[in-house]
């Protein structure tokens, strides 16, 4: 799979299994839990989503540092 794309599946799961530990619960903890974990998995399958298309698109990393790449752009030389 690409690179970092399944560190965000994997967050997606844990997103999923904070939903499972807030039914348990009563009351805001429960509300809490629940909207915790929506907002991960949603943020997580967006994150997905948008390098799928990038990498569809053949649409490369911008020149500032880019999450999917194993290490940050070098600076360019000074004069």
């Amino acid at each position: 799979m690409l690179y970092g794309s399944g560190l965000l599946l994997l967050s997606a799961v844990a997103g999923y299994w904070v939903l499972e530990r807030a039914d348990s619960h009563k009351g805001q903890l429960k509300k809490a839990g629940q909207v915790v974990g929506w907002v991960v998995i949603v943020t997580s399958l967006l994150g997905v989503a948008c390098r799928v298309y990038a990498v569809a698109t053949g649409q490369a990393c911008p020149a500032a540092y880019c999450p999917f790449q194993k290490s940050a752009p070098s600076a360019p030389a000074a004069k």
